[in-house]
């Protein structure tokens, strides 16, 4: 899935440029009345998953509206897929509330769910609590990113430390600052530095092995 996700207005109130998928076309164009009249602008309509995917590429909607059951699809596993191209908020809209329906639109990652007939009311409420809800899950990714590159971090330095400090017996203090100040020197990333030291002594370590 790329990191990159669409520039969605960040206010209340805000325009959204929206991708209905929906095989009924008199449900199709009342979804359409609804998003205009809140304000926001459908850039495209798909009426199976197949186009859906490919107008989703084409135009990169800052919001998905899905039916469950399409011509020759299903439109869970249609969010699935979008949602590994980019991320985006994605909104069900059904005639079936089951809960085995729920809980797999739960899984297959989207933000909203709404039952037909849908209302202009239930439409701006669910609207701003899927974006609000996918906005805190973005947060929550970043953090787990940085944190895990973070973690990375750390184990690159710790072990380029410890080859600094067999090279030239060094104290592990020591092995820090030398770090640090070559980072400096070279103006490039303590973490940057620590992987070039490591790459070095596995290439040493190559050399080493094939001498006969």
């Amino acid at each position: 899935m790329e990191t990159s996700v669409s520039s969605s207005p960040s206010t209340q109130g805000s325009t959204y440029r929206c991708l209905v998928v929906e095989d009924e076309t008199l449900v199709a164009l009342g979804l359409q009345s609804h998003l205009e009249k809140l304000g926001h602008r459908v850039v495209a309509q798909a009426a199976d998953a197949e186009q859906a995917e490919i107008l989703f590429r084409q135009h990169q909607p800052d919001l998905v509206l899905t039916d469950i059951r399409l011509s020759g699809g299903d439109g869970l596993e249609l969010a699935g897929r979008l949602l590994k191209i980019r991320a985006c908020p994605i909104i069900v809209v059904s005639a079936f509330g089951e809960k085995e329906l729920i809980d797999r639109a739960s899984v297959a990652g989207v933000f909203g769910y709404l039952i037909k007939p849908v209302s202009e009311e239930a439409l701006l409420a669910q609207i701003e609590i899927a974006v609000a809800r996918f906005r805190e899950h973005m947060v929550l990714l970043a953090e787990k990113a940085a944190l895990a590159q973070s973690l990375e971090h750390r184990k690159l330095i710790e072990r380029a430390k410890g080859i600094l400090m067999k090279r030239a017996n060094l104290s592990e203090a020591d092995a820090h600052k030398k770090l640090q100040q070559e980072s400096q020197n070279r103006r490039i990333s303590a973490p940057e530095l620590a992987k070039k030291i490591i790459e070095s002594e596995e290439l040493l370590g190559e050399m080493g092995a094939d001498e006969p």
